[in-house]
């Protein structure tokens, strides 16, 4: 998009992620932080809510109710209902005139490794939403960015991006991507080894948002200088009725523990695998986590520990994709070699 227009028209990053949904824009920032959800009536095929409210209604909606969360693992599950999400909340931002009446370029963040398919569903999407222009960045090297790493020397950076729907270890090295992992074991699956386990020892079922809950206020990588305790409430699956338990974070570090060691063993099998000049400069820079699994208690200096490398947590890791997104909009020369890299060229309609 050039001239005129190029000059007027808005520039938007996407972070689509499979629980957050956020949209920022150069001059405003994030504008848009959001839950990837909406709920849908099923009599009338309507959108009932979409982001926040949405979330809410998890696990306490009729029949006629369906809340969908249309990414899974960071890739597009539900083609419609991704599209009428992400066109509600560009309409909103027009609506209060964050958006001007050009159709606004956008670049997205990818998971390491869509195919094709995945891309294109990605693409139309966010053409079907109101851009003009998209550029697909994967999720990695826009953490790196946001985490301030210079990606763009021939030297090795290490960036472990721990979402809710998949971890993704990838090695970086002239703004391109050398070696790489993703694995399905995340922030959602740390959730249901706690549902799964309080199951197990207390007859009690508990539901997602609770588990959520519990692993954001006691859970822990590493035992606590003091340990903690929380109550939680759930269904009896002897009795049918609600039951108050207590659970203790050393119970929950055990029920984390057997995830969190096979996302450390993927770690270790990416460094045994990349050329040694570049692990040697990953253990002097040391390992940059990200995502909302780094906040998790302890985790860094549990994968410290065992990979004898020092650990860094990102700031504010929960944005850090969002703001390296956001800062290639001020860099046309890093975004067409990036985009390039990845044999992923901008689409424009």
């Amino acid at each position: 998009m050039f001239g005129f227009k190029k000059k007027f028209s808005p520039n938007l990053s996407i972070d689509l992620g499979t629980a957050n949904l956020l949209i920022s824009t150069v001059n405003k920032g994030i504008v848009v932080n959001e839950a990837t959800v909406v709920a849908i009536n099923n009599k009338t095929d309507q959108i009932l809510a979409i982001g926040h409210e949405a979330e809410k209604m998890i696990g306490r909606t009729p029949q006629h109710i369906s809340v969908i969360k249309p990414l899974i693992n960071g890739i597009i599950s539900d083609f419609e209902a991704t599209e009428k999400m992400l066109k509600y909340f560009l309409d909103k931002m027009q609506e209060d005139k964050i958006l001007s009446v050009y159709r606004p370029r956008v670049i997205v963040g990818t998971p390491i490794g869509v195919t094709e398919v995945e891309r294109k569903a990605v693409e139309d999407a966010v053409f079907s939403a109101g851009a003009k222009e998209v550029f697909l960045v994967e999720n990695s090297i826009a953490t790196a960015l946001g985490s301030q790493m210079f990606i763009e020397e021939a030297s090795g950076n290490l960036v472990v991006d721990l979402g809710a729907g998949s971890t993704e270890i990838a090695v970086i090295s002239l703004e391109g991507i050398v070696n790489w992992k993703k694995l399905e074991i995340a922030g959602n699956k740390l959730n249901q080894d706690i549902v799964e386990s309080v199951r197990e020892d207390f007859n009690v079922l508990l539901g997602e948002r609770i588990a959520e809950k519990v692993k954001r206020e006691i859970g822990s990588a590493i035992p606590l200088k003091k340990e903690e305790k929380i109550t939680a409430r759930g269904r009896d699956l002897l009795t049918g009725l609600p039951k108050e338990i207590t659970l203790s974070s050393e119970q929950i570090r055990s029920y984390l523990k057997k995830s969190l060691e096979m996302i450390i063993e993927d770690i270790k099998s990416t460094l045994e695998t990349t050329p040694p000049e570049l692990v040697a400069d990953i253990y002097q820079k040391g390992i940059i986590i990200s995502g909302g699994g780094a906040l998790l208690k302890g985790f860094d200096k549990m994968i410290a520990e065992r990979i004898h490398t020092p650990v860094k947590i990102a700031d504010d890791p929960i944005t850090a994709v969002i703001r390296g997104l956001t800062g290639l909009h001020e860099d046309e020369r890093k975004l067409k070699n990036i985009v390039s890299l990845i044999d992923n060229s901008p689409v424009i309609k």
